[in-house]
């Protein structure tokens, strides 16, 4: 019994061994880090896998404490918001990143830069709004791309210009909006070496909830019908009882549909816009992760002149909707 926990112990101090000696200057204790075996006829080769899932990390690791043998980087299930230029920079050798729930909400253009071997990237699940061409630029072999579980409702034209190996897709969200501004994807995706997932579905509008992309035909991506914004909402949203001198701050939120898109706010059907003698306060639009708009009016000293309705009105190219409270 003795001798058999002895080898035991043995093994598993013979197998930390070489884990440190893969990553010598990897000293997280959420990390592992192992050799992998090597698929190709040269079996010589040495192949490194680092994984650090649910460690917390707040930030990618140092592309300087992995070795330049690394060829799969497995960083899921963390705390990571915020992927910065040159975040990989010098794991030439890397094919595989693993980034799937995490809190991302902001990529840098450049942080996947210096990664030519890279075939497979999974950012599915994080709080991805803004994507552009340029967060691809350099990533020749990349053959599996995974944006699923995003924040996004569309994507940009041509924003897989630079993945000319890419075959297999995912892209599907809680709010993916199947219309005229993602015919550009069913076009690019008639190449027959790429596969758009089954599981990526159209969530709006709602004729077409539901049913695979990849499925549709281009008379089907329209923008033509009633505008349906997966997210609007106008805090408070109910009658309010207010008194003379009372403040009352009204919020409106909305899907950011393109470019074209804008909040307007009404009383009485008449625009607002700031006035000090009256202590009216229109805020500034903001733009949230290219996905949702806000805008922010404050009343700070009400009088009877606010009675009546007050109305957040959404306009956009393809037509307008609004919420009204009293």
């Amino acid at each position: 019994m003795k001798l058999l926990y002895l080898v035991h112990f043995m093994a598993g101090l013979l197998g930390n061994t070489a884990g440190n000696r893969n990553c010598p200057d990897l000293i997280i204790d959420s990390c592992s880090c192992a050799s992998e075996r090597s698929k190709g006829p040269s079996r010589q080769i040495i192949r490194i896998k680092v994984a650090c899932s649910h460690g917390e990390l707040l930030e990618t690791l140092q592309s300087s404490l992995l070795p330049n043998q690394t060829v799969t980087l497995i960083l899921s299930n963390n705390k990571i918001s915020l992927l910065k230029n040159g975040s990989f920079f010098g794991l030439r050798s890397l094919e595989r990143l693993d980034l799937k729930n995490n809190l991302i909400s902001n990529i840098e253009p450049r942080a996947l830069y210096g990664l030519p071997e890279l075939k497979r990237l999974d950012l599915s699940n994080n709080r991805i709004g803004c994507l552009s061409p340029e967060i691809f630029t350099g990533l020749t072999s990349l053959s599996k791309l995974n944006l699923s579980g995003n924040i996004f409702s569309t994507l940009p034209l041509g924003l897989f210009v630079e993945l000319g190996a890419l075959k297999v897709l995912h892209f599907g969200t809680e709010s993916l909006m199947c219309d005229c501004n993602l015919r550009w994807l069913l076009q690019w995706a008639k190449n027959p070496s790429v596969r758009i997932a089954d599981e990526t579905l159209c969530v709006y509008p709602s004729a077409l909830q539901g049913q695979p992309f990849k499925t549709l035909k281009q008379n089907q991506l329209s923008c033509d019908g009633p505008l349906e914004l997966p997210l609007f909402q106008m805090i408070p949203s109910r009658h309010q009882v207010v008194f003379r001198g009372d403040r009352l701050p009204f919020l409106c939120t909305a899907t950011y549909v393109d470019k074209s898109t804008q909040i307007q706010w009404l009383h009485g059907g008449n625009v607002m816009v700031t006035d000090e003698d009256n202590e009216i306060l229109v805020e500034p639009v903001i733009i949230h992760d290219c996905c949702l708009i806000s805008s922010e009016l404050i009343l700070s000293n009400i009088d009877v002149d606010a009675t009546g309705e007050w109305e957040c009105l959404i306009t956009t190219s393809r037509g307008n909707s609004s919420k009204k409270v009293e």
